[in-house]
């Protein structure tokens, strides 16, 4: 092997390393993106929600409830304006109007003086897009859309992927539970607390939550839904033991597709009073509060194998990078690489990867497989790499050893 097999060998594995590496920390980074509250979103969430509050509990004159409404106009204009997102002119008209709207309920003292909600603001009002949550990895859409001989092994992975446990109201209300135990916790790891009132407050929004969740869930037309999904669920895990023709194939793939789109719509009655509790718990916390950054993620049934991806690719990455334990790290690059593309191999008859490109039985995960056991089969870590310096030193030992050897035998000879 010349000088310049070897110098690409060393560029592959790298080239491996780096890809691995990179790809470890941006999904271990991604958790730390709870949820992005843009300015759209918890600007005016908390801001309607001061409104509200203060009118509730006003017992200031006329003038002070008229300045309160010119002070949450100016309040939100100066918020967009910090952010270098300044609203535009049609938008300050349509929220001045809603402004007024609202000194002209605080004057004739109505009841309600504030009967819109911040939703309202950001879509009819000032016409904004919702804020999205910041992108996030989960091995869950890929554990759902595996296919081929190992798509029981796989879907397994996740705990009740199909949500059949999660549809229950004892269930719902014990995840209800358990992320109020979470936020509270989150402050009070950070060093702010929540004081007694505020735990108070958030029970309360918490059991309001539960309530409603029991309501919904023992609706009978949820009720109706939800058995049509379970005896759909049914009847495709009967269709799959049999189904061979390519066609009958194609049918029973695009409708477990579908069945996993139910269970996502579904689910969302379950999951949607969670991020309603990370609403309240906003209004709840003071500034100071709100400084200990955003709460970490619910629960996700998929949650022990995107830790297992996260360390397995960060590690690999690391010490092919480093030429470190290489065969060995390339070895686990192989199995892990081998596993990805088993969960979706590109074979005839089985639905497409949602990848980019065209692929037939070979894909990304495949080449770079090949990469990972050529490299696992070269020395590419004692050529380039902190395996060269082990060698070294055990090399070092192993002369030393022999020294030993001989001047313990020398002793005995002479004697």
């Amino acid at each position: 092997m010349n000088r310049w097999n070897k110098v690409f060998l060393i560029a592959l594995r790298i080239a491996v390393g780096w890809h691995f590496l990179y790809e470890g920390l941006w999904k271990i980074d991604s958790e730390t993106g709870a949820t992005s509250y843009a300015t759209s979103w918890y600007t005016l969430q908390s801001s309607v929600g001061r409104l509200r509050d203060y009118y509730a509990s006003s017992r200031g004159g006329m003038d002070a409830d008229l300045a309160r409404a010119d002070a949450w106009y100016d309040e939100i204009v100066k918020t967009f304006k910090a952010r270098n997102k300044p609203l535009a002119d049609d938008q300050k008209a349509r929220l001045a109007d809603l402004r007024d709207h609202v000194k002209l309920a605080a004057a004739g003292r109505r009841n309600s003086v504030v009967d819109f909600d911040w939703v309202f603001v950001r879509d009819e009002t000032l016409k904004l897009a919702a804020g999205r949550e910041a992108e996030h990895f989960t091995a869950l859409p890929y554990l759902q859309a595996s296919a081929g001989p190992f798509r029981p092994l796989f879907r397994a992975l996740a705990n009740d992927i199909d949500g059949i446990e999660r549809l229950t109201v004892a269930s719902a209300q014990a995840s209800l539970d358990k992320r109020c135990g979470e936020t509270l916790e989150h402050y009070k790891s950070a060093g702010h607390p929540f004081t007694a009132e505020q735990q108070a407050r958030l029970t309360s929004a918490r059991d309001v939550l539960k309530a409603e969740i029991a309501k919904t869930l023992n609706d009978p037309s949820f009720r109706n839904r939800l058995a049509d999904y379970h005896l759909m669920r049914q009847r495709a895990a009967n269709d799959g033991s049999w189904v061979t023709a390519p066609f009958s194939r194609e049918r029973l793939d695009a409708d477990r597709a579908k069945l996993d789109a139910i269970a996502g719509e579904l689910l969302g009655f379950v999951n949607e009073p969670l991020s309603e509790l990370a609403v309240q718990t906003q209004t709840i916390a003071t500034v100071e509060q709100l400084g200990a950054g955003p709460l970490p993620r619910p629960g996700d049934p998929a949650r022990s194998v995107d830790g297992a991806i996260k360390i397995g690719l960060t590690a690999i990455g690391c010490c092919l990078l480093l030429g470190l334990f290489t065969p060995l790290a390339a070895v686990a690059a192989a199995i892990q690489l081998a596993v990805f593309y088993f969960a979706s191999p590109l074979w005839p008859g089985l639905p497409a990867a949602a990848v980019g490109g065209h692929y037939l039985y070979v894909d990304r995960n495949l080449i770079e497989f090949v990469a990972a056991c050529v490299i696992a089969t070269t020395g590419t870590g004692k050529w380039a790499g902190v395996d060269k310096y082990l060698e070294m030193g055990m090399a070092r030992q192993r002369r030393r050893a022999r020294w030993v050897e001989v001047e313990k035998d020398q002793t005995v000879t002479v004697s």
